[in-house]
């Protein structure tokens, strides 16, 4: 006679539920390893997958500091000791610059149609000053001789295929409205999404097909 935990059939036995053990028999956690050493491999683990600003690294030892404060493990003043030590040798040791930070996330939003205005708000959720975006948005103008905004908008509706960038004529009455509406959702103005959306009206024709973002 087979036991009630085995299948009619000769089944693998019924699989019991887990129980966790009583509360003095769990093993006890490890302590959380705040050391100078572990927070400079934390950090150089970190900076190898993502290009970061101070801040964003700050956060990410913040995270791992807190528990560790709150158990008592380290105080508040040693943690924030320990971690600026960090920050400070990551940048001296140029894996941290907010300058080229802030030039590459510029350049990168640009080329995803991000509108200046979004590109500050992004930046600046990364712990990068509205101030530093602005100069660097000048001066990749000033380099470039363009109007970002124009290009950054261009550069959205091409990925959409909005407006001009449309690959065939829409039938739908109110295309142009919609596509309007997109723009602005993606933060841009309305006078530069205008722009865009007036290039068919005023040409007569769509962008060349080698102008028109495929990937």
């Amino acid at each position: 006679m087979r036991h009630d935990s085995e299948t009619e059939t000769g089944g693998d036995p019924t699989p019991r539920s887990r129980q966790r053990p009583p509360r003095g028999e769990r093993p006890i956690p490890r302590p959380i390893n705040v050391s100078a050493e572990r927070l400079w491999a934390v950090s150089l683990r970190y900076l190898q997958r993502f290009s970061a600003s101070v801040e964003m690294l700050r956060r990410v030892l913040d995270r791992r500091l807190r528990p560790a404060i709150a158990a008592e493990i380290i105080s508040p003043a040693e943690a924030e000791a320990r971690r600026e030590a960090v920050l400070q040798r990551a940048s001296a040791l140029g894996y941290l610059d907010d300058q080229r930070f802030t030039e590459g996330r510029v350049a990168a939003l640009l080329r995803q149609g991000k509108s200046p205005r979004v590109i500050a708000e992004t930046l600046r959720a990364k712990g990068i000053a509205p101030a530093s975006v602005a100069a660097v948005l000048a001066a990749t103008a000033a380099e470039t001789e363009e109007d970002l905004a124009l290009t950054a908008a261009r550069a959205f509706a091409r990925r959409r295929r909005l407006g001009p960038y449309r690959t065939k004529a829409s039938s739908d009455p109110r295309q142009a409205e919609k596509d309007m509406a997109t723009l602005l959702r993606a933060g841009h103005a309305y006078s530069v999404s205008k722009q865009i959306l007036n290039y068919y009206k005023e040409n007569n024709s769509f962008p060349m097909e080698n102008d028109i973002i495929t990937d």
